[in-house]
């Protein structure tokens, strides 16, 4: 039931954040970075934080999942997260990390 409900709404929010530039996650990624990585890459200016490229996107929310990603998404980085808007909806998004 879960997995259907995260169905619906990864297709609700692929179909509204397509033209926004936010992409939901997608099986088909290439490789993720682990914290260490994320924060080096962060370091040496690599790759923005996630909270700028929140505002670069225009996505608002809260982060609800501690479990975020960078990982390649077509040659380019990504930064992959859950987000829970004002109205308590939680939605995966998928960020330029670049």
């Amino acid at each position: 039931m879960k997995n259907q409900i995260a169905a619906l709404i990864a297709a609700a929010v692929l179909a509204g954040a397509v033209g926004m530039g936010v992409v939901p996650a997608s099986a088909q990624d290439g490789r993720c970075l682990d914290r260490r990585e994320i924060q080096e890459k962060i370091d040496t200016g690599e790759l923005v934080q996630l909270s700028q490229a929140m505002d670069r996107a225009g996505v608002e929310g809260k982060i609800i999942s501690s479990a975020l990603q960078v990982c390649e998404v077509g040659g380019q980085w990504q930064w992959r997260v859950n987000v829970m808007d004002s109205s308590g909806e939680s939605r995966p998004v998928t960020l330029p990390a670049q």
